[in-house]
């Protein structure tokens, strides 16, 4: 049974080595916040919004250096999916080196 653990684990180590092999590199851009989301305005004059990031990704900041990068997909107040910084705050569009979108959906 041990042995199973072990081929499993060396296995997954292997596949994590393939993908970083594998990966595509991305051309981050930077883009205003105001362009992909929706900022709410209460009564108080205050602004905030309700955004939820998905995960963080392989890519780091390319501000910060050291911050990898949040996904932020498509919600009630995200008009387009990007990569934000919870560092600096700033929010990026994704290309691949061909200048094709990476973060948007076919179809």
């Amino acid at each position: 049974m041990q042995s199973n653990v072990s081929r499993n684990s060396t296995s997954a180590s292997q596949h994590a080595n393939l993908r970083e092999k594998v990966s595509t590199p991305l051309r981050l851009i930077e883009v205003q916040r105001s362009s992909v989301v929706d900022a709410i305005r209460p009564q108080d004059g205050e602004l905030t919004d309700t955004v939820v990031a998905m995960g963080t990704m392989r890519e780091h900041c390319p501000t910060c250096k050291t911050t990898h990068l949040k996904l932020v997909l498509r919600q009630k107040r995200v008009r387009h999916a990007h990569l934000f910084c919870e560092q600096c705050g700033k929010c990026f569009d994704a290309r691949y080196l061909d200048g094709a979108p990476a973060l948007a959906l076919d179809g």
